[in-house]
């Protein structure tokens, strides 16, 4: 929950001063903390504005979406 409350204050002070936020996931463990952790913490923070978001996966390998090593493929189910 703390990593997330961090996570939505920086967005906001990103999106409020340059009108955007840069984040870059990893996979593992994050992936479910962060969708657990994050909506919740974005409903307390409307100013992080994750329409405002750059998002990069920093581990994506090249494989389908749907395989389990696919970072992005884990955050989108």
């Amino acid at each position: 929950a703390a990593l997330a409350r961090l996570v939505t204050e920086a967005a906001a002070e990103a999106v409020l001063s340059s009108g955007r936020f840069t984040l870059g996931l990893s996979g593992g463990s994050l992936v479910a903390m962060l969708a657990r952790e994050l909506p919740p913490a974005l409903s307390a923070v409307p100013t992080a504005d994750p329409s405002r978001w750059l998002v990069a996966f920093c581990d994506e390998r090249l494989v389908p979406l749907d395989d389990p090593e696919s970072t992005e493929g884990a955050y989108r189910v």
